[in-house]
């Protein structure tokens, strides 16, 4: 059997530690997730659901489903639509959507920093294996 010898390998990158936060009902059902706030952000941003999906690169369909499930497991509207007008048709957020918005908003500008920061502290151990 063939070895490697030490110098032949390529160094290997240096680790670090991810996570990612969803909301989920008390039996375990994901509700939604980190994809589903920055898709309602761009709904926010761009007050149209086709210009957001195209921002996020979804589907528009699927996308449409997917909030309409969401809708359902939390028991309120996130998104109102209305059609035609002078400009055309319109999605807004909910008064409950942007207060999920901002949930999202304040969670990763209070939590993240600081779970970085513990991140860092600690993979520097896991770290030591790999240099």
């Amino acid at each position: 059997m063939r070895q490697h010898s030490p110098d032949v390998m390529s160094k290997p990158e240096r680790l670090k530690l991810n996570y990612k936060f969803w909301i989920e009902t008390q039996s375990g059902l994901s509700v939604l997730g980190e994809g589903k706030w920055k898709l309602l952000k761009a709904i926010r941003d761009t007050g149209s659901l086709k210009a957001a999906v195209e921002k996020m690169g979804y589907t528009y369909r699927q996308t449409w489903q997917n909030l309409k499930d969401i809708e359902e497991k939390l028991s309120f509207k996130l998104i109102e639509k209305s059609r035609g007008g002078e400009k055309g048709g319109e999605t807004v957020l909910t008064s409950k959507g942007e207060h999920i918005v901002a949930f999202f908003d304040k969670l990763y500008a209070d939590v993240e920093p600081r779970l970085n920061e513990s991140f860092d502290r600690m993979v520097e151990d896991l770290n030591k294996i790999v240099d």
